[in-house]
């Protein structure tokens, strides 16, 4: 317990995440102690606990990180010429450093990593708290934790089920999680489009910082059950073009970009061919075909989330008049209608998670999770929905199934499906 001549220093709950061995103690407002010094976050029901709480501490004396970061917090608040009672909104524990090691661990401990990576530097941008060459190092590094996906057969297949697994099944953590599984459909979208090198990374950091401006609403709007309010549909509306400015102030001066999150919820020209437009607005078209799609599927306290397949329905597959949006069809031919990392049931009854595109759109490779009696079942089974006895009926909202997952081992069977061996490759 901190003593009353060294207070507590008070941690943005932005910086926790699954995995995270804690370097201090965490305690409450009243000095209790939450998570010992040492301790693991070991699961996102314990992530979002902690986060649900208004305010989380650090004793001062158990660590130099504490100096540090409290001083740090002085020197930002100083500079924006803030009242000493909104000094926790400057403080911040960044372990991130510039030339950060490259990812390592099991695909689900990778996603989780560049989701707290992502988190930070989304947190700090918004609060000013990165000069440009800060935020010039982090994007850079952001770019290079995709680009190491890239480079690493299967891994953007993978991120993709995990990441898309856990935006569909619950609302936590909501606006980071969102915008990477984006930003990640989106680097795998753009050579099925064409994109030139350029134009790519211009789309990609445009996807993960689109909702820049407005982290902490989107968290709580997918937490809430009332509509917005007055207040909240303000900060919405105005969202894209805060976020230019803080991206402006964080050194980007990418047009393209800037652009794209400009008119990210812009209406556009219909019926324009994505190589007919401005590369701004043709990467802006992409985002919204993006983001209408994920968050569609997307649970809130309010609502489950939809199916798969009728997300693809309603979200991107027909643009007004009927017409097939190109990208829309290049989301479907790449996903296919049932994407990695939602469920489906099957003709047998049998629920399972979509693991990867079969030979066809609507024939997924699934693990069954759920047998036709409804029971979980210990160990998955593999199937090629190909075959008529095990085709998919129907889409379910992954909100809805309340089976077990093991992500580590979906990752596994998705690697071993697509193995000579498994007869499905």
């Amino acid at each position: 317990m901190a003593t009353a001549a060294h207070p507590p220093v008070p941690v943005p709950t932005e910086n926790l995440r699954v995995g995270l061995t804690l370097p201090f103690t965490l305690l409450d407002e009243s000095g209790q102690v939450l998570l010992a010094k040492g301790l693991r976050i070991e699961d996102e029901a314990q992530l979002e606990g902690l986060r649900a709480r208004r305010r989380l501490f650090v004793p001062f004396e158990e660590s130099e990180l504490a100096v540090k970061v409290l001083m740090q917090g002085f020197i930002r608040a100083t500079a924006h010429e803030a009242a000493l009672k909104d000094l926790d909104r400057y403080v911040r524990y960044d372990d991130e450093p510039p030339d950060r090691e490259p990812l390592r661990g099991t695909f689900a401990e990778q996603c989780a990593e560049v989701a707290a990576r992502l988190r930070r530097l989304l947190a700090n941008t918004a609060q000013g708290a990165l000069d440009p060459q800060q935020a010039a190092q982090r994007l850079q590094a952001f770019w290079g934790d995709l680009q190491q996906w890239q480079r690493t057969p299967h891994a953007l297949p993978a991120a993709t089920l995990v990441l898309t697994y856990r935006v569909c099944t619950s609302p936590a953590d909501y606006s980071v999680l969102h915008a990477l599984q984006c930003a990640v459909l989106a680097l795998r979208l753009a050579p099925v489009l064409r994109l030139e090198a350029g134009a790519t990374r211009s789309l990609v950091l445009a996807t993960a910082t689109m909702n820049v401006a407005m982290l902490q609403l989107q968290d709580a709007l997918a937490q809430q059950v009332a509509p917005p309010s007055p207040a909240q549909r303000a900060q919405i509306d105005a969202h894209a073009a805060e976020g230019v400015r803080l991206l402006r102030a964080a050194g980007v001066t990418d047009e393209v970009w800037l652009q794209a999150v400009a008119l990210h919820h812009s209406p556009l020209p219909p019926g324009v061919a994505l190589a007919a437009r401005p590369t701004g607005e043709a990467l802006a078209h992409i985002i919204q075909v993006l983001d209408r799609y994920t968050a569609s599927m997307s649970p809130r306290a309010s609502r489950p989330g939809r199916g798969a397949r009728e997300s693809a329905r309603l979200a991107v597959f027909f643009r007004t008049g009927g017409q097939q949006d190109e990208v829309g069809a290049a989301l479907v031919r790449l996903l296919g209608l049932y994407p990695p990392g939602t469920f489906v049931r099957l003709v047998s009854g049998e629920l399972a998670l979509v693991l990867r595109p079969g030979r066809k759109p609507a024939e997924p490779v699934v693990a069954v999770v759920v047998n036709r009696a409804g029971e979980p079942l210990g160990s998955p089974k593999l199937y090629d929905t190909g075959r008529t006895a095990q085709a998919v009926a129907e889409s379910v909202p992954g909100s809805i199934v309340k089976a077990r997952i093991d992500v580590e081992e979906m990752v596994r069977l998705l690697l071993y499906s697509l193995t000579p061996a498994s007869g499905m490759a």
